[in-house]
C-alpha cells in the first residue's frame, strides 16, 4: 500500500463527483500474499482486471514472454562461451509504468483503511461507506497496476525502450531476448515480465547494467554466481562448458500433494500399454473429484515435462489426451509417471554445446499408435549433449503408412528447426 503512494499509482477521488456509471465500472483492488521458496513473504496488491474483458480485445492486451527453448538456448550459449551470469528482479515493475487508460479503482474494507493509515491527511477525507457500513476509497489509476489487462504489455514496451537506449537489439525470432555488443563481447538479456537473466564475458558489465536498471527502478534484486533460480528452474553453471537444469523442489511439492500414497518407484515413465485405451463399454471412469485431480496433476506434469524433465514427455503427452474423461487405466498411468519421478527426483537436464555452427535435429514417428489410428511424433534438437528443445505429441492427421507418418512428423517440426537456425 505504501508503494501505491510512493510511486504515485493513484489519485484519490471525491465520491460525490462520480456518476453511477463511474462507480459501476470501478475496478476492485485485491491483495495476495504467498511465501517464496527461500522463506520470504511476497505481498502484491492488484486490480481485478477481469471486468475489463468485455471492452479490451485479447490481442490488444497480450504481452510477449520468452519460449523455454530460447531460455535454454541462451543459457547453453552462456555456458559454452564461459560467460558470467546474473539474475535481476525488478520490484514493483508495473508501478513504474504509466497507464494509457482512464480507470477508476475502489479499495474496500481493510484495504481502504490500510491506505488511510499510509497517509491519513491525503486519503482519509476521501473514504466513504456503503449501505452496509463498509469503508470505500475511490481513486484514479495513474500506473499500470498488476491485474489490469494491459499492464504487462505496457511494462514490456517500457523495458524494451530502456534496453534499446542502452544499446540492445531485440531478437526478431523471440521478442524477449535482446543482445548488445559491449567491449567486443555479446551481452544477452532474456526476460519474463520483470525477471531477467543476463550473461556477458565480463562480470563488471553485468554490474554496470544492474546499476543502470537500479537507477531507473530502484530496489533491484540481483543474484550472481553459478547457480540461479529462474522461472521455477535451477540453472547450475558450475561445470565448465555446460549448464544443468533441475526442478527438484517443484517435484517434491507435487509428489507430497498427491492425494494417494505412491509406494515404490518405477524404472520407466510408462510401459508398453501406454497408448492402449479400453472401449467405453468396459472402461471404469473416474468420479468427478478424482477426475479433477487427474487433470490438475497432468497439468503440473506438462509444466515440468517441457522444462527440465523431458524424459517424461511421451507419457505426459498421452495423459493430456485423456483429461476430459479419464478412466482407472489412465489413473494407473499417471501414478506410474509419478513413481518414476519419485525414483529419479534428482535427475537434471544437462546442456552442452560442442559447436555453435552445427544444429542437429532428430525427428521420428510411430505409425497409428493412438486409438483413432493417428501417429505419434518425437522430436529433439541438440548442439552437443542434452535436448535444447524436444517435443512428443500426437499427430494432427491420419496417415497411410509409417513412411507417411515420418514425413508428417518432419513437416510438423520443420518450423522449430528453422527458428533455431
Amino acid at each position: 500500500m505504501k508503494q501505491f503512494k510512493d510511486y504515485g499509482c493513484m489519485t484519490p477521488l471525491d465520491p460525490q463527483t462520480l456518476t453511477k456509471e463511474d462507480r459501476r465500472r470501478a475496478l476492485p483492488a485485491l491483495a495476495h500474499m504467498r511465501q517464496k521458496r527461500n522463506g520470504d513473504i511476497k505481498t502484491r496488491t492488484c486490480m481485478h482486471g477481469g471486468y475489463q474483458r468485455p471492452y479490451i480485445n485479447k490481442e490488444d492486451a497480450s504481452s510477449p514472454t520468452p519460449s523455454v527453448d530460447a531460455i535454454f538456448f541462451t543459457a547453453a550459449v552462456a555456458a559454452y562461451e564461459g560467460r558470467c551470469v546474473g539474475q535481476f528482479g525488478i520490484p514493483g515493475a508495473f508501478l513504474h509504468t504509466d497507464t494509457d487508460e482512464d480507470i477508476i479503482m475502489v479499495l474496500e474494507g481493510d484495504l481502504a483503511e490500510l491506505m488511510a493509515k499510509v497517509d491519513p491527511e491525503l486519503y482519509r477525507p476521501y473514504i466513504t461507506k456503503n449501505s452496509r457500513g463498509k469503508p470505500l476509497l475511490y481513486a484514479r489509476v495513474e500506473k499500470a497496476l498488476y491485474g489490469l489487462l494491459r499492464s504487462a504489455l505496457l511494462f514490456y514496451r517500457k523495458l524494451v525502450s530502456e534496453l534499446k537506449a542502452y544499446g540492445f537489439m531485440i531478437n526478431p525470432y523471440d521478442p524477449c531476448i535482446a543482445n548488445a555488443m559491449i567491449n567486443g563481447s555479446q551481452m544477452t538479456v532474456a526476460w519474463h515480465v520483470d525477471d531477467l537473466m543476463v550473461s556477458h564475458a565480463d562480470d563488471f558489465e553485468i554490474t554496470k547494467l544492474a546499476a543502470h536498471l537500479q537507477g531507473i527502478y530502484g530496489g533491484l534484486s540481483v543474484r550472481r554466481g553459478n547457480v540461479l533460480d529462474y522461472l521455477g528452474m535451477e540453472f547450475d553453471f558450475s561445470d565448465k562448458g555446460s549448464v544443468s537444469v533441475g526442478m527438484v523442489e517443484y517435484l517434491k511439492k507435487m509428489l507430497t500433494e498427491f492425494p494417494e500414497r505412491l509406494g515404490g518407484t518405477a524404472p520407466t515413465p510408462a510401459n508398453e500399454n501406454l497408448f492402449k485405451v479400453r472401449d467405453e463399454a468396459t472402461a471404469r471412469y473416474l468420479p468427478e473429484e478424482q477426475a479433477q485431480c487427474f487433470h490438475h496433476v497432468t497439468a503440473q506434469l506438462l509444466f515440468v515435462a517441457y522444462r527440465s524433465r523431458r524424459d517424461i514427455q511421451t507419457a505426459v503427452s498421452f495423459l493430456t489426451t485423456r483429461v476430459k474423461k479419464p478412466d482407472e487405466d489412465d489413473w494407473y498411468k499417471l501414478r506410474r509417471v509419478l513413481k518414476y519421478l519419485k525414483g529419479t527426483i534428482g535427475l537434471r537436464l544437462k546442456l552442452t554445446i560442442k559447436d555453435l555452427t552445427t544444429i542437429h535435429h532428430f525427428v521420428d514417428a510411430s505409425y497409428s499408435v493412438h486409438p483413432d489410428c493417428k501417429g505419434h511424433t518425437g522430436y529433439m534438437t541438440t548442439m552437443g549433449d542434452g535436448a535444447l528443445s524436444s517435443r512428443s505429441g500426437k499427430q494432427k492427421i491420419n496417415t497411410g503408412s509409417s513412411t507417411e507418418s515420418e514425413l508428417v512428423g518432419a513437416h510438423e517440426q520443420m518450423p522449430t528447426a528453422v527458428w533455431f537456425k
